[in-house]
């Protein structure tokens, strides 16, 4: 197929440029008048459809309606080829799906928890186990704020494990909530039908697969990690997790004020009003009104008075 290549399908701007230069300049072109900072430009137009070679050294720009109609018809057909290809992978890899089922596993009781003491070991157990669950993973990241390195690869496997029909329940700390990394992650997550709330205690990192694996990190060392099987001690696990769950705190993380709550206490504490803290924050009435109700669940108070209240004590202890 010679309408698509492994290269970029958009130009940058500086390729955009390159071609423009070429259009002024009458849109007939030779490699070797380029410039040598202007080749891997010209490789982005190549890719893209947007220039094509017509006689032995002799270049010549192409229409961007007639390149991006090309590409449309050849990525269609590449998308029908791979999934073509995806529907027949489970039967083709049947044979080996069976023998991975009649393969020997540890006894219950016996060999049921394992302990990896390298990130290495440990992130390969992960990975296979996310690849193998099927119905619901539960989560405690302790830490508030997720590393910013991780959260593209969390974007994709909430998409993923989105695209198996998995469910996935998250509990984070506090920091998660004004760390605006962590906070847009989340939106994201809930947007696909997943779910992620906020404990304010202390936890450890806890992992569970289909109720059937669950995973401790160490209170001091998370390079340490136990491997749970054993259906008792898992249920425990589980059971755990849905009591932190059912008192950890709701959040709209895609509401402007999901990462807002530090700005809006400190207003309050001060004697602002409602509208007053609006106009400070930016944000509407409506807005401010409802993260007040929900403060006021928190502190458990009916009045702003009694909120200030609580909020001006809780800053002095």
């Amino acid at each position: 197929m010679t309408g698509v290549t492994a290269g970029r399908l958009v130009p940058d701007d500086e390729a955009r440029a390159l071609y423009l230069a070429l259009l002024r300049a009458g849109g007939m072109f030779r490699v070797e008048d380029l410039r040598p900072d202007e080749q891997p430009l010209l490789e982005q137009l190549r890719s893209a459809g947007l220039v094509s070679l017509v006689a032995d050294t002799l270049w010549t720009v192409v229409s961007p309606r007639a390149a991006a109609e090309r590409l449309r018809d050849d990525l269609r057909t590449i998308g029908l080829d791979l999934f073509d290809q995806a529907r027949a992978l489970p039967a083709a890899l049947a044979d080996l799906a069976e023998s991975y089922d009649r393969s020997p596993r540890p006894p219950v009781g016996a060999g049921t928890i394992q302990q990896s003491d390298t990130n290495t070991r440990i992130q390969a157990r992960l990975e296979q186990l996310l690849m193998e669950a099927d119905r619901e993973i539960l989560a405690m990241q302790p830490g508030g704020a997720r590393p910013a390195h991780a959260l593209p690869m969390m974007r994709r496997q909430a998409n993923m494990i989105t695209a198996r029909g998995i469910q996935l329940r998250t509990i984070y700390q506090p920091g998660a909530r004004t760390d605006p990394g962590t906070a847009r992650y989340a939106a994201f997550a809930t947007r696909l039908g997943q779910q992620v709330r906020v404990l304010d205690e202390p936890f450890r990192r806890v992992l569970v697969y289909d109720r059937r694996v669950a995973v401790l990190g160490g209170y001091t060392d998370q390079r340490i990690a136990a491997f749970i099987e054993d259906p008792v001690l898992v249920e425990l696990v589980v059971h755990s997790f849905e009591r932190d769950w059912a008192r950890a705190e709701r959040v709209r993380w895609g509401q402007p004020e999901a990462a807002g709550d530090g700005q809006l206490v400190a207003l309050l504490a001060r004697g602002l009003t409602q509208r007053g803290i609006a106009t400070r924050l930016g944000l509407s009435e409506r807005t401010v009104a409802a993260q007040i109700s929900r403060l006021r669940e928190r502190y458990d108070v009916r009045t702003l008075f009694q909120l200030g209240w609580q909020i001006r004590d809780g800053a002095d202890e």
